[in-house]
């Protein structure tokens, strides 16, 4: 069993008032441009002066700063590079006027969208194949799809962003790379988070590993989607209430990794979620790394139902290394690895999980030829209202049942059918 997937990397104040009066993020370090007047232009928009117009002005080999006043309705591109297109009063707005067009499409390098609100349109902002886009300190909300969108080897840094109510995901990362840092992604009709095709994303971590949480609540499907080959670092979040618009047969879950690889690094609280807290189909995670250098404990509480039982659910050949977890008081059992899945834990709490439907509360439920091997420090399997450990299949197995801490838990500790490998 590999003892960890290795990675080349690592409700919500929506008050637009809250957002600009907050301390700003300053992701783009205030580049040379900033500060030379001679290269800063205005757009005032009451007086028809558009963002559009303000591109052509000036050497396209130069770096410009185009300054927003009131609200401009219109879809922007920025097809050149060292731009940065910036609030110069409270409420400034991108309205984008057709929602067919995205209102902002970055194909050039090193933009920065910074202190706007964006609003409209199809996609909020899309960076299609443009290297270092920065958005930060702004507003994305009521988009006809995404807000945020980078695509197409795209790559970028989202700080201090809120990202509400579009129809579609909150931030797509969709075959490019991208970090999600200190923002509020809320009430989005599907995803809050999604990477997907080969993406990778930091998610409440710095390039610089340093932890710089979001919250993630009250979207309609996963809180964190994750698919088809990408990897993600995830750390310091509030990923919680999201699957607002699950359907019978449809759950949606805090986390979701299909076919892709995640690290949970640490200080995590995955809360909640009407469906699973993590739900896993053909993936990998690690839940808990201690390189990183700040904590490793990761919460998954309060998670499931009746319908889509569980705190973490892994199935089809996922793979779990697992420590310093905290699984508790989730609906239908702490945790299930269903159909040839495999986990190490250590060091782990895992109580006073409840039964839900016709899931009896296990702290562990093993299913389908899946195995476990608990290895020191030893764990705690506690209170839970089904067994503490139970193998469903002669074919299931646990190793090293000691090393788990199994203590009382009301239907039992280990059940008989769970054996050695």
């Amino acid at each position: 069993m590999t003892a960890r997937h290795p990675f080349a990397f690592t409700l919500t104040a929506l008050s637009l008032l809250a957002l600009h009066t907050s301390a700003h993020a300053d992701s783009d370090r205030d580049r040379d441009r900033d500060r030379d007047r001679d290269r800063t232009t205005v757009v005032d928009c009451a007086s028809g002066d558009t963002v559009a117009r303000a591109l052509t002005r000036g050497d396209d080999r130069k770096s410009l700063t185009i300054l927003i006043n009131g609200s401009c309705t219109e879809n922007v591109v920025i097809n050149r590079s060292d731009i940065k297109l910036a609030a110069a009063s409270l409420g400034a707005t991108l309205i984008g006027p057709d929602g067919a067009v995205d209102v902002i499409r970055v194909t050039g390098s090193r933009v920065t969208i910074d202190g706007i609100t964006v609003t409209g349109g199809r996609n909020g902002i899309t960076a299609d194949g443009a290297a270092g886009l920065i958005v930060q300190n702004a507003l994305v909300q009521g988009t006809g799809r995404t807000g945020i969108d980078y695509a197409h080897g795209a790559s970028g840094i989202v700080d201090t962003v809120t990202v509400t109510g579009n129809a579609r995901d909150g931030i797509a990362i969709d075959a490019a790379s991208a970090a999600v840092i200190n923002s509020q992604i809320a009430q989005n009709t599907r995803h809050g988070v999604g990477v997907f095709n080969n993406g990778s994303a930091r998610i409440g971590i710095d390039n610089s590993n340093n932890p710089a949480g979001n919250v993630i609540s009250a979207n309609g499907a996963n809180g964190i989607n994750i698919n088809f080959g990408s990897g993600v670092l995830i750390a310091m979040n509030n990923v919680s209430g999201n699957g607002t618009n699950a359907a019978p047969g449809n759950p949606r879950n805090g986390v979701s990794i299909t076919s892709a690889s995640a690290d949970l690094i640490g200080g995590n609280t995955i809360s909640g979620n009407p469906g699973q807290g993590i739900s896993m189909r053909g993936g990998s995670i690690v839940i808990g790394d201690t390189v990183f250098g700040f904590t490793s404990v990761n919460t998954i509480t309060g998670n499931g139902s009746a319908a889509t039982p569980g705190g973490i659910f892994a199935f089809l050949g996922s793979s779990l290394n697992i420590q310093n977890a905290v699984i508790s008081g989730n609906n239908g059992f702490g945790m299930v690895l269903s159909l040839r899945s495999e986990a190490q834990i250590a060091s782990s709490t895992i109580q006073n999980n409840v039964a839900a439907g016709t899931n009896p509360g296990d702290g562990i439920r093993l299913a389908f030829g899946s195995g476990l091997f608990a290895t020191t420090p030893v764990g705690s399997v506690t209170g839970n209202a089904g067994f503490g450990v139970n193998c469903t299949d002669g074919e299931s197995s646990v190793v090293n049942t000691g090393l788990l801490g199994v203590g009382p838990n009301t239907l039992g500790g280990v059940s008989p059918s769970c054996t050695g490998f």
